[in-house]
């Protein structure tokens, strides 16, 4: 983020000049003016005086004081011009052709090594707290889940192996919900998430990134790819009806 600099020239000119070549008016004196007293001293050895200004008589120093009558301040409350957010605890997946399904989302981040920690719970989903809000203007908000687990069976994610473009998806928490549609999806292989596409980026318009696994499975290197569904928002968040 940058933020500008204002910059303001001041110039200064001599209040009289002298024109070369005018002759002098009749009756005007042609002595040179006495110079100025040395007790006022060069324009390098002259001092600054500031005062402090005095309020006209009668007229009191400071505001009025309201004392123990003052009313109480007012809760603060979401202006016209603010965009709410917030931290996400459930998705909704709308799919065509599929019933609704609902589950809970837990805070996830990056490990030491760089990898996204996924909720245990093959039913959970997790929402990487080191990305965008729901309602930001900017940033991916990235949530991502297990597709299934060798001793729990199918995740909640499995749904995007059927998610299409118009396909709607919605985030809510507490007080607030926002509506996204799904218009992209695509395989990424694992090896290249991070490092050859923008998923994870923050210097997008606002967006919705939903990750899983997909591809062949292997016993001993699981599965080769990530899907990767994109989903833009419906309007800004909205209390909760």
């Amino acid at each position: 983020m940058s933020v500008g600099a204002l910059t303001a020239l001041l110039s200064a000119c001599s209040a009289s000049a002298a024109i070369p070549g005018a002759a002098a008016l009749p009756g005007a004196s042609t002595a040179s003016p006495e110079p100025a007293s040395a007790s006022a001293g060069s324009g390098a050895e002259r001092s600054l005086s500031v005062s402090t200004p005095v309020p006209p008589s009668g007229q009191p120093d400071d505001g009025p004081d309201l004392g123990a009558d003052a009313p109480p301040a007012r809760a603060g409350q979401v202006g016209v011009t603010q965009r709410p957010t917030f931290a996400p605890t459930s998705i909704t997946l709308a799919l065509r052709g599929a019933d609704d399904g609902t589950a809970a989302i837990t805070t996830i981040d990056t490990t030491a090594s760089g990898e996204l920690s996924l909720p245990p719970d093959p039913g959970q989903v997790g929402w990487w707290q080191s990305g965008a809000l729901a309602g930001d203007a900017f940033g991916s908000v990235v949530l991502a889940g297990h597709i299934d687990a060798r001793d729990q069976g199918v995740g909640f994610f499995a749904r995007l192996l059927h998610v299409h473009p118009g396909d709607e998806v919605q985030l809510s928490d507490s007080a607030y919900q926002l509506r996204y549609r799904v218009v992209s999806t695509r395989d990424v292989p694992k090896a290249s998430l991070a490092t050859s596409t923008d998923t994870f980026s923050q210097a997008v318009p606002g967006r919705l990134v939903l990750l899983t696994c997909t591809g062949p499975y292997d016993p001993k290197t699981h599965y080769p790819d990530n899907l990767v569904v994109i989903a833009e928002p419906l309007g800004d968040a909205a209390p909760r009806g």
